[in-house]
């Protein structure tokens, strides 16, 4: 990879992470208001673009948490029915 392209590609995926950590924050607002479709649809999309993302490993830890505390956000409504 081209040194050009190289920063190119560092430049995306900082941006993406911090569009990541933003939408993550959003979705959690948002099952806290109980509107779960919504913060599941951000959940989808977080969870594939963080798959695809180069970030340094304190990042990505941190953005994992988050979504891990979406993930058990928005699995109990399903458990308090059951």
């Amino acid at each position: 990879m081209t040194p050009v392209l190289a920063r190119l590609r560092a430049k995306t995926d900082q941006d993406l992470g911090i569009l990541l950590a933003r939408q993550l924050q959003r979705s959690l607002a948002q099952s806290h208001r109980f509107n779960y479709n919504e913060a599941a649809r951000i959940y989808e999309t977080s969870r594939a673009l963080l798959a695809v993302t180069d970030l340094p490993p304190a990042n990505r830890k941190r953005l994992e948490d988050q979504l891990e505390e979406l993930r058990t956000r928005l699995e109990e409504p399903a458990s308090a029915v059951a």
